[in-house]
């Protein structure tokens, strides 16, 4: 019988052991961001494609990576696919989030030092923990990260080298090593290498549709993050999903979409000219719009507080009660 083809009564089979078995819980992926959750309907699940867009400079890689570390701290793999930033690097803003996270001094470890740290132009002497210990939290940082460290798993990936077949071989290394599937990262999406004869639309769909097959496969979430296409970087447009590149395909396939925003960007012009520190404060915050959600409920605003010097957002969020606007808004 063909193994694709499932009665009604396996699955009900299924579920009710689910149900009976701890152990066996229901796949959600929480991310992390409880506000998030809630509006996915308890987190990311298995099987599904979601699409992380937004602006440069807006936090995608640290937002994903921040659900990766969030995953990997509750037990479970994580591969994250990178062609922007070493293994290093994403090391370091992991140890200064973890830091951040622990802290309750107004000065935590940042990005800065801990790669000063790394690259031994700190004035210190010793390894790791001795150039870390010289900061407050340092160290708990550092004995946190190494408790999941072996599960958050990073693949250098190249435009040249990282094709379909080589993602899906990794992460059969990853269940092959944990016995569970993982959570997938993908930053970003439209750098994985496709056929050439392709064009770049039909390269972007060729890729969409395999990294939601891969999700279906290995019954795991993946996060692919989404380059914007020229018109959604356009001053006096917000990012939309039609604006991602290859965007029918990526609208189509994908299970959840969020967009990540600046919240000065997009808030109504009244609260920039009437609000306090005429709209300031809005530049420290990000907006996640969920405008796709199968599992759920569609159009959520949610808004995180933006900690970059320490490479995270601040996971307690809020809804957002401004009036957003679908035109960027810029003051003197």
């Amino acid at each position: 019988m063909d193994p694709k083809l499932t009665a009604l009564s396996d699955v009900l089979e299924r579920v009710d052991g689910r149900l009976l078995d701890p152990e066996n819980a229901a796949h959600v992926w929480p991310t992390g961001f409880p506000l998030l959750d809630e509006e996915l309907g308890g987190g990311l699940r298995e099987g599904t494609l979601n699409l992380l867009a937004g602006a440069q400079g807006e936090g995608k890689t640290t937002f994903a990576l921040q659900v990766a570390r969030s995953c990997a701290g509750s037990g479970r793999p994580v591969i994250f696919l990178s062609f922007e930033l070493e293994a290093e690097s994403l090391l370091q803003k992991i140890i200064s989030s973890e830091a951040a996270e622990a802290s309750t001094s107004s000065m935590p470890l940042s990005v800065r030092q801990v790669r000063a740290a790394f690259e031994g132009s700190d004035g210190v002497a010793g390894g790791l923990p001795e150039r870390l210990g010289e900061h407050a939290d340092g160290v708990a940082a550092l004995t946190a990260v190494s408790d999941y460290a072996s599960r958050l798993h990073i693949h250098r990936s190249t435009t040249t080298q990282t094709t379909l077949d080589v993602i899906a071989a990794a992460v059969k290394d990853v269940v092959a090593l944990h016995g569970v599937p993982p959570l997938v990262v993908v930053d970003y999406l439209q750098k994985v290498r496709a056929p050439e004869h392709l064009t770049e639309e039909e390269q972007v769909t060729h890729v969409t549709e395999r990294l939601k097959d891969l999700s279906i496969e290995f019954e795991c979430p993946v996060i692919a993050i989404s380059a914007s296409d020229r018109a959604g970087l356009e001053p006096g447009t917000r990012m939309r999903a039609r604006n991602m590149r290859g965007s029918t395909s990526l609208a189509y396939e994908a299970d959840v979409v969020l967009i990540l925003s600046n919240k000065a960007d997009v808030v109504a012009r009244h609260h920039l000219v009437y609000g306090a520190n005429n709209g300031e404060h809005f530049k420290g915050w990000s907006v996640v719009t969920v405008e796709k959600n199968r599992s759920g409920r569609t159009g959520g605003e949610v808004e995180f507080r933006k900690h970059f010097e320490c490479g995270r957002f601040v996971p307690e969020g809020q809804v957002v009660a401004e009036k957003l606007v679908d035109e960027r808004v810029f003051t003197e």
